[in-house]
């Protein structure tokens, strides 16, 4: 790697761990949700302020959404996303069956739905809405995320690195990236930080594997904060809201943090981990389009 290329690297990892303290020393004061939506854009701040500073400029953006015969990545990410996150929570209910209890669960009791089948038949109405609409919510802070992890630090990696090397480094990189708020129990709850931010850095792998492979098939971040944003989006459906009564495991599931929760994802980013491992180093430096 060339010595500008290291500089900006090191830039970009002073600005983002000292934007990322001051988020978490703020969270650590005041738990508020907002500043964990915030934190989602010092990432992509990172990068501007990198460019500014080094004078690397608008080049290599990816930005361009490059849909000519890129459409069915889109369409994918955007509904098979909670095909995969339902089918590891499908997954969890086989082997937890006690668990499933949907008349019992915080959805049910906020509709006070009466009988079964008026709560299934709510959730024909609300869940193909929200698999449209929930990914457009969080489209901006996703972006604000993978504007710096897929399309800024894993093309510089991917010059020196293989696919599958530099999408696991880019990967690992992100999961400790949370650490700050996974330690205080966010996703995972409080009083094991060690263990939650383990679980984190496990979970980011396999996600970032999907969007390392997404950014470099397509040449686009959009692909990748996309199906970053209808992960996220998942959270205001939650499995475990809908058809849970008691209080997820966080380590388990069903919701996609769990190990069974996460199988669909797990599934999926292994394949995308053995794809990208059978691509030569040269395949991996995805086009730039500004």
């Amino acid at each position: 790697m060339e010595p500008q290329e290291k500089r900006r690297l090191l830039v970009f990892a002073v600005l983002v761990v000292l934007f990322d303290a001051v988020m978490a020393v703020w969270y650590g004061l005041t738990g508020q949700s907002n500043v964990l939506v915030a934190c989602m854009f010092t990432p992509m701040l990172s990068v501007i302020l990198t460019r500014l500073v080094t004078g690397e400029g608008a080049r290599d953006l990816y930005l361009a959404p490059r849909f000519r015969g890129q459409v069915r990545w889109y369409l994918a990410v955007w509904f098979a996303t909670p095909l995969l996150v339902y089918a590891g929570a499908l997954l969890y209910f086989v082997v937890f069956p006690q668990d499933f209890d949907p008349m019992g669960s915080v959805l049910a009791a906020q509709l006070e739905a009466a009988a079964p089948a008026e709560y299934a038949a709510a959730l024909a109405q609300m869940i193909p809405l929200a698999v449209l609409v929930n990914p457009l919510t969080g489209l901006a802070q996703a972006f604000g995320e993978e504007f710096a992890w897929r399309g800024y630090l894993l093309p510089k990696l991917a010059k020196v690195l293989s696919p599958a090397r530099a999408v696991l480094v880019t990967s690992v990189i992100w999961g400790l990236w949370h650490a700050p708020f996974v330690a205080m129990g966010y996703n995972y709850g409080a009083g094991h930080p060690a263990a939650n931010i383990a679980a984190m850095v496990v979970f980011c792998v396999f996600v970032g594997s999907i969007e390392g492979f997404l950014f470099l098939r397509t040449g686009s971040v959009w692909p990748a904060a996309l199906f970053h944003a209808a992960l996220n989006g998942i959270d205001l459906w939650a499995p475990a809201d809908l058809l849970m009564s008691r209080p997820a495991n966080a380590f388990l599931g069903p919701n996609p943090v769990g190990i069974l929760g996460g199988a669909g994802l797990i599934m999926a980013g292994s394949l995308c981990l053995w794809r990208l491992a059978h691509l030569p180093q040269t395949a991996a430096a995805a086009k730039p389009q500004n």
